[in-house]
C-alpha cells in the first residue's frame, strides 16, 4: 500500500492527531487528585451524556474501513445486508432489551457479571474468553500498516508510533479521555467520506450515472455471493450481544435511558455512515480497475482528491482504526487488570478496586499487541479465529444472566460455556472449512439449552 501524499496533506493529518490527542488529554482529571477507582477509569464513573455516548458508540464502531471498501468492490449492494442491516438489528435488540438491565448491573465487566451470577469459576472462564479476542492486534497492524505507508518508517517503528499514539492519554484518563477523543474521531470519520463522496460526483458525475454502469452482480441480491453467506452474516451479528465495547460503554453511560436512546441514535448515524462507504466503493467498481480490493478505497481518495482532500480522508480513516484499537486496548486492559489481577488479589468488586491495576493491564496489552502484530499473517488470522470460538461460550450464559431465567442454566453453566468453545474448536480441525466455526458453537449451545429445557420439563411432569 502506497499513499503519494502532498506535504498539505501530511500537515491536515497531523493536526487531526493534535485534535485528538488534545480532546483526550481534557479527560484527564486534575494533578495530585486522588487515584480514581475502576468505576471512574473504566467506566468515566457512569457519567456518559447522551452526545459523549454516541459519538463513542459510533468512533469504535468501525475498526476496519478498509475491509468495507473490500468487500464492496468485491461483492457490491449486498455488504449493507451482510455488514449493515443483521448490525443494525442485533443493537436495536440490544437496547431495546439489554441496555437498561446493562446500566442498572453494577458490574464493571461481561466477566464481573458472569461472576457474580454464576460463580468464581465461570468468571475466570469468562476472563479468558474476552481476552482472546480483545487483545487489539488487528488494529495496531492496520494503524502501524497505514503509518508505514505515508512515511516510510520500518513497521516495527511504526507499530510502537501509532500504539502510543494511541493509547497515551487512555493510559493516564481511561474511557473519560476516550471518550472526548471520540467525540473528534467521529467528525474525522464523517467528513473524510463526505470529501471522498464529493470527489467522486465531481470526477465522474452523480450516483445515478454510477449506478447504470455497475455490473449485474452489484446492483442486485444477493448477488454473486449467493443467500447463503448473507444468511451466515445474520447469525455472526449476534456477536454484538458480547462485544465488551457495547458492554463497557452502556454501562458508562449517565443513565439507563440515555444508554438505550443512545444505541438506537448510533443505529441512525451507522446507517449513514455505511451508505458512505457503500456508495464510495461502488464508485471505485464502476469506473476504476483495483489490482487489490483491500485497497479500494486508498486507490480511489490517490486518484481523484486534491490535497488537502486526501489529508481529510486519510485522517478519517486513521480516526476510524485508532478509536477502535482505543476501545479495545480498555476493554483488553480492565480484563487483565480488573477481572484477572484484582481478582487473584482479592479487590474484585467495584468498591474496592482500583485504576492501577488497569494500567498495568493496558500497559501489558499494548506490547503484546505489537507483538503480536509483528508476527502476522499467522497470529492475526488466529486472533479472528479465536474470537470466533470463544463468543458462543459468552452469549447464552451472558444473555441469560441478565433475565430470571440464570437460576435454571447456573447448575450446568461450566458446561455451556466450555461445549461450545470445545466445539468450535473441532469443527476448526476437523470439519468443513466453509462454515464457521461460531456457527458450530452457536448451534452447541442451543442445542444444550433444550436439553436442559427438555430435562425440566421431565422433572416437573
Amino acid at each position: 500500500m502506497t499513499l503519494h501524499l502532498h506535504w498539505l496533506d501530511l500537515v491536515v493529518v497531523l493536526g487531526s492527531l493534535f485534535l485528538v490527542f488534545g480532546a483526550g488529554l481534557r479527560g484527564i482529571g486534575r494533578p495530585g487528585k486522588e487515584e480514581a477507582s475502576a468505576v471512574d477509569y473504566i467506566l468515566a464513573g457512569r457519567s456518559l451524556t447522551l452526545p459523549l455516548f454516541v459519538c463513542t458508540m459510533i468512533a469504535t464502531w468501525y475498526g476496519a474501513p478498509l475491509g468495507a471498501g473490500e468487500f464492496v468492490y468485491t461483492n457490491g449492494l449486498v455488504m449493507i445486508f451482510c455488514l449493515g442491516v443483521p448490525y443494525y438489528l442485533a443493537a436495536i435488540g440490544y437496547a431495546l432489551f439489554m441496555a437498561r438491565r446493562i446500566r442498572s448491573s453494577p458490574a464493571l465487566s461481561i466477566p464481573e457479571q458472569i461472576r457474580v451470577h454464576y460463580g468464581d469459576r465461570a468468571g475466570m472462564i469468562a476472563s479468558l474468553l474476552v481476552l482472546v479476542f480483545t487483545v487489539p492486534a488487528s488494529y495496531i497492524l492496520m494503524a502501524g500498516t497505514f503509518v508505514q505507508a505515508f512515511t516510510g518508517w520500518p513497521l516495527v517503528v511504526a507499530l510502537v508510533i501509532s500504539t502510543v499514539a494511541s493509547l497515551a492519554y487512555v493510559l493516564k484518563g481511561g474511557l473519560r479521555s476516550d471518550a472526548q477523543a471520540n467525540v473528534v474521531q467521529t467528525v474525522l470519520m464523517f467528513l473524510g467520506f463526505f470529501v471522498l463522496l464529493a470527489g467522486c460526483i465531481v470526477w465522474w458525475g452523480s450516483p445515478v450515472q454510477m449506478w447504470e454502469r455497475l455490473p449485474e452482480t452489484h446492483r442486485t441480491l444477493p448477488g454473486a455471493p449467493g443467500w447463503q453467506p448473507v444468511i451466515v452474516w445474520w447469525i455472526i451479528a449476534l456477536q454484538t450481544f458480547v462485544d465488551p465495547n457495547f458492554h463497557m460503554r452502556t454501562a458508562a453511560a449517565v443513565s439507563p435511558r440515555v444508554a438505550q436512546r443512545g444505541i438506537l441514535v448510533s443505529v441512525s448515524l451507522w446507517v449513514g455512515f455505511d451508505l458512505l462507504q457503500l456508495t464510495t466503493g461502488l464508485y471505485a467498481k464502476a469506473y476504476m480497475s483495483v489490482s487489490d480490493p483491500v485497497q479500494t478505497y486508498i486507490v480511489l481518495s490517490d486518484t481523484i482528491l486534491p490535497a488537502i482532500g486526501k489529508g481529510v480522508f486519510v485522517a478519517g480513516v486513521l480516526a476510524a482504526i485508532m478509536s477502535t484499537l482505543d476501545g479495545y486496548a480498555l476493554v483488553s486492559a480492565n480484563t487483565i487488570g480488573h477481572d484477572i489481577i484484582d481478582r487473584l488479589r482479592g479487590r474484585a468488586s467495584a468498591s474496592v478496586a482500583r485504576a492501577s491495576s488497569i494500567r498495568w493491564g493496558l500497559l501489558v496489552t499494548g506490547i503484546a499487541g505489537i507483538a503480536a502484530a509483528l508476527l502476522v499473517p499467522s497470529v492475526i488470522s488466529l486472533l479472528y479465529l479465536a474470537a470466533s470460538i470463544a463468543i458462543p461460550g459468552l452469549l447464552i450464559p451472558l444473555i441469560c444472566s441478565y433475565f430470571p431465567i440464570r437460576s435454571r442454566i447456573g447448575p450446568v453453566i461450566l458446561p455451556l460455556m466450555v461445549v461450545p468453545v470445545l466445539s468450535g474448536l473441532a469443527w476448526r480441525w476437523w470439519g468443513s472449512a466453509d462454515l464457521d466455526p461460531m456457527i458450530v458453537g452457536l448451534g452447541a449451545s442451543l442445542c444444550m439449552i433444550a436439553v436442559i429445557s427438555m430435562v425440566r420439563r421431565e422433572r416437573q411432569a
